[in-house]
């Protein structure tokens, strides 16, 4: 069968699509790292806070929050992704300030859980789910082979809906119980294997559309003739 980043006419782009062997291998030639970034803010202020008092860690974390904002003013999905994280960051820091409460600004996770859920609804009820929109953005070749409005991008949008609203219940109740470090802390760790099991769906479902996909635009090979065979001279 042809490659797949043959150059015969209408051939699609080769999908380069990052695999878990070749990251762990040091290979990050096919990941986008603008999305790692929005780790940032948490990280910062985590770091702040345990260093110092509650505004300098809002402060902080604020102004990484911003930092990732610009960086990503221009990068598509990402961007709106940062617009939204900012806004909750603001939102949260002003009040985190007025209260002289870390607690109240570290909260701020449960807020962006019920909000990214409300989007990943609204996204799948104007026919852009969220899902798709962020792979196609990270991944730019599956534009060519997958399009936003495919029923797998819903479903998993619509799955990560859940997961946000499952997160934002779960730690309402940590929020209480716990110190504001080992909110932030916890908060995230409770999270991860869900996370994990999340992503890892949306990798290989979405793996296995785009190679379909691009199985289907591959042109059949091209049968070789048979050469004729070699005529034997008398001797």
């Amino acid at each position: 069968m042809q490659a797949a980043n043959s150059t015969y006419p209408g051939a699609p782009a080769d999908l380069r699509l990052p695999e878990v062997r070749k990251v762990l291998k040091g290979d990050f030639e096919t990941v986008d790292f603008h999305m790692v970034e929005s780790m940032l803010p948490m990280i910062v202020f985590l770091l702040a806070n345990w260093l110092g008092p509650a505004p300098l860690a809002i402060g902080a974390s604020f102004l990484a929050s911003l930092l990732v904002f610009v960086r990503n003013r221009d990068h598509g999905v990402v961007r709106a992704m940062a617009i939204m994280a900012f806004v909750v960051t603001g939102g949260a820091a002003i009040v985190g300030l007025a209260a002289n409460s870390a607690k109240v600004f570290a909260a701020q996770n449960i807020a962006g859980d019920f909000v990214l859920a409300s989007v990943c609804v609204g996204s799948v009820l104007t026919g852009r789910p969220l899902v798709g929109a962020v792979a196609r953005d990270v991944i730019p070749a599956l534009k060519s082979l997958i399009e936003l409005p495919h029923a797998l991008f819903a479903v998993l949008t619509l799955g990560l809906a859940g997961t946000q609203i499952f997160s934002g219940i779960v730690r309402m109740f940590l929020l209480e119980g716990l110190s504001t470090n080992e909110y932030v802390i916890i908060s995230r760790l409770i999270g991860l294997p869900l996370s994990i099991i999340f992503y890892a769906v949306c990798f290989f479902a979405i793996r296995r559309l785009a190679n379909s996909r691009l199985l289907e635009r591959t042109p059949p090979p091209v049968p070789m003739l048979l050469a004729p065979a070699p005529i034997e001279r008398a001797a």
